[in-house]
């Protein structure tokens, strides 16, 4: 058995993000938030180009709640 702050070394507390995973897919998670924020471009709009034009895998609501949070979270 290893103690708490070992385990905790070696691991992480889930999977990675999507958009986390590669550059191409930060730097489409950074297009669609800066559409969101200065273009008048929906949530949903923009996770429906992420998932058909960008292969993110997850469900629609599932990034359009993401985004919402990226930018309530990140951008004030």
């Amino acid at each position: 058995m290893s103690s708490l702050q070992e385990f905790a070394k070696g691991s992480r507390s889930g999977p990675t993000p999507w958009r986390e995973k590669s550059a191409e897919n930060r730097a489409a998670w950074v297009e669609a938030c800066n559409g969101i924020q200065k273009d008048d471009v929906s949530y949903r709009r923009a996770a429906i180009w992420l998932i058909q034009e960008r292969g993110c895998p997850l469900m629609i609501d599932t990034v359009r709640n993401q985004l919402k949070a990226t930018l309530h979270i990140y951008v004030k």
